[in-house]
């Protein structure tokens, strides 16, 4: 990018301005005081007039800023906020976090130099879905004091990020929605197909969530992100769960860690090994179930839907093998099961399955019906296993007579 556009562009200058003037708390009008009148201010911040090098000096040094503008300090930077969103989009976290290291420890020299904007995006990405929200908000709200100053490519990342933080944290999934859309009005990318997809999967809508995904991973293909291509499989095969074709799921779970298996990530490994174990026994072939749980060491991955100790728990229970489910059951209490279902439900499905070793009469006790309705209540977000613990409820209300409750269950 040619450094010039950088350097003397008058949406640079005015953004430099707004922020640095907005971080110190001060008005246009105490700025401006001996300076230029504040509606003249007001044109050079919203980026409607390039002022002569005086002025530019003089509001400067109000601000008590030093100019960044050198040529290779530009280039540099440039440089570096390239590769950290090329780590980012290819899903190298490691990398990105080393590279923002670096980064955030020049952040005063690049809020007083031509490459403010472009920082607070590296910052916003950084930031993005992690519980350091001071961090975030503080980059949010310094992009959005100059948002109609942003470039394409520079709306793009911002509302991109914030959508898929809306996503995250918030929950808010039409807001979210909204979010992803501008971006891509902006900006084609895998990435936000990606999300697209997500959304229409928490809408239940599979025919635009496989859309979605597909189209996402038609996008990974054309830029080779391979890590991105073996999710889009996984999510695919998320889009056939939700029409209970676990099947056909497998397919392209396998087709994704064939490629785990080739880029030689443990963690991906495992992670996939987990959900060919819950489609194994979804269709009831718990030998291959138990094949590819038996395959995985116990390593923690946040993208874990089911953890390993559930699924094996729930394969003894269905074959009744009250011996092996007794040794199975201690295992919710690792650190993956807890990681991904929390010390209280751990609990409760423990106390679940450790009732029906200890009563033969289960079905008729109410004590079980009460287990199964806090257990599903407290899995909304956990949908695979939630339908499991549901269809456990109707078999129970059908034993005990009661098809009118049976009928009427989600």
């Amino acid at each position: 990018m040619d450094n010039v556009l950088y350097k003397n562009n008058q949406k640079v200058i005015g953004s430099i301005v707004r922020l640095n003037r907005i971080k110190k708390n001060m008005s246009q009008k105490e700025l401006a005081k001996g300076i230029c009148v504040p509606s003249y201010l007001s044109r050079i911040e919203n980026g409607e007039l390039l002022p002569s090098e005086d002025v530019i000096s003089i509001l400067f040094d109000r601000l008590g800023l030093k100019y960044n503008d050198d040529d290779e300090f530009i280039e540099d930077g440039l440089q570096e906020f390239e590769e950290f969103f090329d780590n980012l989009n290819f899903n190298e976290f490691d990398n990105t976090n080393k590279l923002f290291i670096e980064i955030e420890e020049k952040e005063e020299a690049y809020i007083t130099s031509p490459l403010i904007l472009d920082y607070y995006l590296v910052k916003l990405a950084r930031y993005c879905s992690t519980p350091e929200r001071d961090k975030f908000e503080s980059a949010k709200n310094s992009i959005l004091a100059a948002y109609d100053l942003l470039s394409q490519n520079q709306e793009y990342l911002y509302n991109f990020y914030i959508g898929v933080d809306t996503l995250n944290v918030k929950g808010d999934i039409e807001e979210g929605k909204s979010y992803i859309e501008k971006a891509l009005s902006s900006k084609e990318t895998g990435h936000c197909y990606y999300w697209l997809s997500y959304v229409y999967r928490v809408k239940n809508n599979p025919i635009k969530a496989y859309d979605s995904i597909k189209r996402a991973l038609s996008l990974y293909v054309e830029e080779g992100n391979f890590i991105s291509i073996m999710e889009s499989y996984e999510k695919t095969a998320e889009v056939y769960f939700m029409l209970d074709n676990h099947a056909d799921a497998i397919t392209y779970l396998k087709m994704a860690l064939r490629m785990a298996k080739k880029l030689n990530n443990s963690y991906y490994i495992e992670y996939t090994n987990s959900i060919i174990a819950w489609s194994y026994f979804k269709i009831q072939d718990y030998n291959k179930a138990l094949s590819c749980l038996r395959s995985n060491s116990g390593l923690i991955d946040h993208r874990l839907i089911i953890p390993d100790s559930m699924i094996e728990s729930l394969i003894y229970f269905t074959l009744k093998d009250k011996e092996k489910l007794r040794t199975s059951i201690n295992k919710l209490f690792s650190p993956d099961s807890i990681e991904h279902l929390g010390e209280e439900m751990s609990n409760i499905f423990f106390k679940f399955f450790t009732f029906y070793l200890e009563n033969d009469n289960y079905l008729k006790s109410p004590i079980w019906e009460g287990l199964l309705i806090y257990i599903i209540d407290g899995t909304t977000k956990l949908v695979e296993l939630r339908k499991v613990f549901v269809s456990y409820l109707k078999e129970y209300y059908i034993h005990n007579r009661r098809y009118k409750d049976a009928l009427f269950l989600e």
